[in-house]
């Protein structure tokens, strides 16, 4: 039986006003995002279904929900930040996209009856959470019986040491990160909340440093750190797991991607 998350969030209170305060600078940022060649990748491995009602946890301005959309029934996006949803629900609304509506809500405590959804889904929002294993276990209350939950999220390096820097430098650039998982990591996260994975997919994704920083109004000190440890890199230093070269004259890094999918045991059912 999953354990329904208590109602008092007095333990995630700090790191909702710091997703709060991070994303309403960021929403702006957010907002002008196009639906990527990279995210619809991630889309197309979820097995999407004509008559599914979604549920897109942690939506921001709903990049992912907008993706969604036309290939499905409904969607809810279900955000904290103010900015980030309203910016969402413009962007639908220029996209003619009617069957997006958006909510404010907790990812820890859901306020959502059990099974209501044919699938639940989340993106880049892992390593924003206090305990990510209190999410997905929410995940997986809301989703029905024999229904899907996904994730999609940023992975860090398998080695410990150097996922440890890795989310250091994440870190300096925006202080509501907390922990980027490893892949495998990642996995057991979701296996763990009753979940039976069905798919597993992993993408490099290239992202040029200047926009990143840009995105998140990376303070001078932040850029100019992180712009050391990735020259130092490139000089033959010590490695960051951000796997930093140049494209065009501009300095760029990789994200892995990793893409998780998997069904809701009906024995789990609540």
């Amino acid at each position: 039986m999953i354990q329904v998350v208590t109602k008092d969030l007095t333990d995630f209170q700090r790191q909702h006003e710091a997703i709060r305060a991070e994303f309403s600078r960021q929403a702006a940022s957010w907002s002008k995002d196009p639906i990527s060649e990279d995210l619809r990748w991630a889309v197309d491995r979820l097995a999407l279904d004509r008559d599914d009602d979604v549920l897109d946890v942690a939506a921001g301005t709903g990049l992912l929900s907008r993706a969604i959309a036309p290939k499905v029934r409904s969607v809810v996006g279900l955000d904290l930040t103010p900015e980030m949803m309203e910016h969402g629900r413009q962007a639908a609304e220029r996209e003619g996209l009617s069957n997006v509506r958006f909510e404010k809500g907790a990812a820890e405590d859901l306020p959502y009856d059990p099974s209501s959804f044919d699938m639940v889904v989340t993106r880049f929002s892992v390593h924003h959470f206090q305990k990510p294993a209190a999410v997905l276990l929410e995940m997986a209350r809301v989703c029905r019986s024999g229904g899907r939950v996904a994730v999609i999220d940023i992975v860090a390096p398998d080695d410990p040491e150097l996922a440890a820097h890795y989310n250091d430098l994440e870190r300096l650039r925006d202080l509501s990160h907390t922990r980027a998982l490893s892949a495998a990591e990642l996995d057991q996260l979701v296996q763990k909340s009753g979940i039976r994975i069905t798919g597993k997919f992993l993408r490099d994704v290239p992202n040029v440093l200047e926009e990143w920083f840009d995105r998140s109004s990376a303070p001078a000190a932040a850029r100019e750190q992180i712009v050391r440890d990735l020259q130092a890199e490139l000089d033959d230093g010590p490695p960051t797991g951000m796997r930093p070269f140049h494209r065009q004259e501009r300095l760029m890094f990789l994200h892995t991607w990793s893409v998780v999918v998997g069904v809701k045991s009906k024995r789990r059912e609540t």
